[in-house]
């Protein structure tokens, strides 16, 4: 966010370009419907789905490929909610549900690195199988989504309300 205030004129093109891969349609359709319950459903599923699929699982396959993805994926949506432009005031309040739900995107990238250090770069003189070390790091994985799951089901519902009842 920090980068669009010094440079402003980035964000449309990053905007652009991520019009084309992302279905903004769907979401819009979501919110449109006015039903809170709906649109906070939905926004969970999709942010869950980003925590688990796209940070923590391949994390057990390319060792830390989680904590990239989790720093890639918030310098993009940094720079895509930054508070620049005509409608910077609208996205005060919205950033509330940014810090809730980056949260819950750095306690799953800690425990991204947490499976690489544990699987991939076991400590000097660990006797433990290469199957243990996958256990033990699901296990740690597991009680992290302890904090992610309350966190980004907070940030869904503010998001709802906030989208819907502005």
């Amino acid at each position: 966010m920090t980068v669009m205030l010094v440079n402003p004129e980035i964000q449309p093109a990053i905007l652009s370009t991520i019009s084309g891969i992302v279905r903004t349609d769907l979401a819009a359709q979501v919110y449109l419907s006015g039903n809170v319950l709906y649109a906070a459903s939905a926004t969970w599923a999709v942010n869950l789905g980003i925590a688990v699929m796209l940070i923590s699982i391949p994390s057990f396959v390319v060792p830390f490929f989680g904590t990239v993805f989790a720093m890639v994926f918030a310098a993009t949506y940094g720079v895509t909610l930054a508070p620049i432009g005509p409608y910077a005031a609208a996205m005060i309040p919205h950033s509330i549900t940014v810090l809730i739900e980056f949260q819950a995107y750095i306690v799953a990238a800690f425990g991204a690195y947490l499976t690489g250090r544990t699987i991939f770069l076991p400590a000097v003189g660990e006797k433990q199988s290469v199957g243990q070390r996958y256990r033990a790091a699901a296990a740690r994985v597991l009680s992290l989504y302890a904090l992610v799951v309350p966190l980004l089901l907070l940030g869904a519902v503010y998001e709802a309300f906030e989208i819907i009842y502005p």
